[in-house]
């Protein structure tokens, strides 16, 4: 396996070189999968730095009177009543003073967060993520929910909601593993992924060279099948540990789809995330919790969210918000337990957790003072710290500069933002 990964990238730093030569532009280049998938793979590995991840986690309808009155903490780190249960993990999240969601906060709008309908991109983070860094994983990108029931998804290629997002933790862990568990080598996976990604590329590029251009195009996709073949039949490589036969719900845990079970779900859905993660299948994935409208309960709290945030009764609201601060910092210490694979340390050393929402206050509807959070990231981030972010698109800005995709996908502000990446 080793010979054939090196013959792959001595393949690709050779086609490269032709494709400079052939005159093909840099535009064009990172337009393809080719170009900024499999090459910012390959820019990651070779400076030696671990795999990094990103986990987008959606938390409806801002939190009581907006961030600063229940939910951002003082410089001190001093939480606020509806972000007390971070307590635990608060030296791992950066908080933010005052942040703005672009174009403003209401229903409907829901994929907003993520960066869609911004003027100039594609739509929401996460895919154009998966279309950049997660063009050689087995999974591009992973959309998960807990009681969305298919409604009001967040993510978007441009103003089409894209669908996919999975409610049901047993359909999820089967789409990652295949429901009988494939049990061929995780490195082997992602060696014919990344070949597939080259074979698509390349036929893109055949349609915009000339017929010189074309025959050594031909000649490269020969030597790529070949390589593919080669991997097809290698019987050696391994899996990172847990990654052959994976487990669904040791623990037993409810997973019918109700609201009673919601933390259940949550944490169901939070280790198929990690066995993703862990198992490289995935670099990017999604949570989305309830729907904008929060028409759903939770475990533990009486009546819908929905009828809380606009009862008049502040402190049912609070309790409510309080709830998912404790399903953040479940997510925060199951990656915080979990091995890397890649690097020996823990998942949460480079697995970035962004935390959006897409109101500041959900009874008053406003888009200011709304509670996004960051969370891990490792010593690439500056953790502990409450930040001025001028507005939500700087944030994601941010977390594409993380992942190493700012200026490869299309930015959704004038810059990242200040004093986060070290």
């Amino acid at each position: 396996m080793e010979h054939n990964q090196k013959a792959a990238q001595r393949q690709r730093r050779e086609f490269m070189k032709f494709l400079g030569a052939a005159g093909v532009s840099l535009p064009l280049l990172k337009a393809s999968a080719l170009g900024s998938g499999a090459l910012l793979t390959r820019q990651a590995q070779a400076s030696g730095n671990p795999t990094r991840r990103v986990i987008f986690v959606y938390i409806p309808d801002g939190t009581p009177r907006g961030a600063s009155f229940s939910y951002t903490p003082s410089a001190d780190l001093t939480l606020k009543i509806c972000s007390a249960p971070l307590e635990p993990v608060k030296q791992e999240c950066v908080f933010f003073d005052d942040m703005n969601i672009v174009g403003g906060g209401g229903h409907g709008l829901t994929q907003r967060v993520l960066g869609a309908f911004a003027d100039g991109v594609q739509g929401s983070i996460d895919l154009a993520l998966e279309s950049v860094v997660g063009a050689t994983s087995p999974v591009a990108s992973l959309r998960l929910g807990v009681r969305t029931r298919g409604e009001d998804p967040i993510s978007a290629r441009g103003f089409s909601a894209v669908t996919d997002f999975q409610d049901n933790p047993r359909s999820a862990f089967d789409r990652l593993f295949g429901g009988t568990i494939d049990t061929s080598p995780i490195g082997e996976r992602r060696e014919k992924r990344i070949l597939e990604v080259n074979r698509l590329a390349l036929e893109q590029l055949q349609q915009r060279l000339g017929h010189y251009e074309r025959q050594r195009i031909e000649q490269h996709m020969a030597s790529i099948e070949k390589l593919h073949s080669d991997i097809e039949h290698a019987a050696s490589g391994s899996a990172p540990a847990g990654c052959t036969e994976p487990n669904y719900n040791p623990q037993g845990l409810n997973d019918i789809s109700n609201d009673s079970a919601f933390t259940d779900l949550f944490a169901l859905q939070t280790e198929n995330i990690i066995l993703a993660l862990s198992c490289n299948i995935t670099r990017v994935a999604t949570m989305q919790l309830g729907t904008h409208q929060a028409d759903f309960s939770v475990t533990t709290r009486d009546g819908e969210y929905h009828d809380a945030i606009h009862s008049g009764d502040r402190p049912r609201y609070e309790h409510f918000r309080s709830y998912f601060s404790e399903r953040m910092t479940h997510l925060i210490q199951r990656l915080a337990e979990t091995t890397d694979p890649t690097s020996g340390g823990s998942l949460l050393d480079n697995t970035l957790v962004v935390q959006v929402t897409d109101m500041g206050d959900g009874d008053a509807h406003y888009g200011h003072d709304a509670p996004f959070m960051l969370a891990g990231g490792g010593n690439a981030i500056r953790r502990g710290q409450v930040v001025n972010v001028d507005n939500h698109h700087q944030l994601l800005d941010t977390v594409a500069e993380y992942m190493g995709a700012y200026g490869v996908i299309a930015p959704y502000s004038s810059s990242p933002a200040t004093g986060i990446l070290t």
